[in-house]
């Protein structure tokens, strides 16, 4: 059963904030091995790229639909603002009618919920 985010204690909430952070990490790299858009060009405060804001659009919507995490929680582990986020996963949802993208989507979604299944039960 998960706990509801008022529940923790700060140690937990400390713990989950740098799980998150490490998942996200997974994301960025995950999405950069398919694109060849560095995560860390991804993880840029600047003005980014219509290629890069794109890539990062796709990290932040694997970590939404793979890690099952609402909006709010993508933004706090990506540090931006809920709103942002959700407006990059309505544009890559709009985009999945192309099959070349929906099929990548899939692939990398399979392999981060594989991944994260094994870190859950190691964890």
């Amino acid at each position: 059963m998960m706990m509801d985010d008022h529940d923790e204690t700060l140690e937990q909430r400390v713990e989950r904030v740098r799980a998150d952070r490490a998942r996200a990490l997974l994301a960025m790299q995950a999405v950069a091995s398919v694109t060849g858009v560095p995560a860390a060009a991804m993880q840029s405060r600047r003005r980014l790229p219509d290629e890069v804001r794109r890539a990062r659009a796709l990290a932040w919507y694997l970590s939404h639909t793979e890690y099952g995490w609402p909006l709010y929680r993508v933004g706090a582990a990506f540090d931006r603002d809920r709103t942002t986020v959700a407006k990059a996963c309505r544009e890559v949802e709009d985009r999945r009618d192309d099959p070349a993208l929906d099929g990548l989507l899939d692939r990398v979604g399979r392999g981060l919920a594989e991944i994260a299944g094994r870190e859950a039960a190691a964890a």
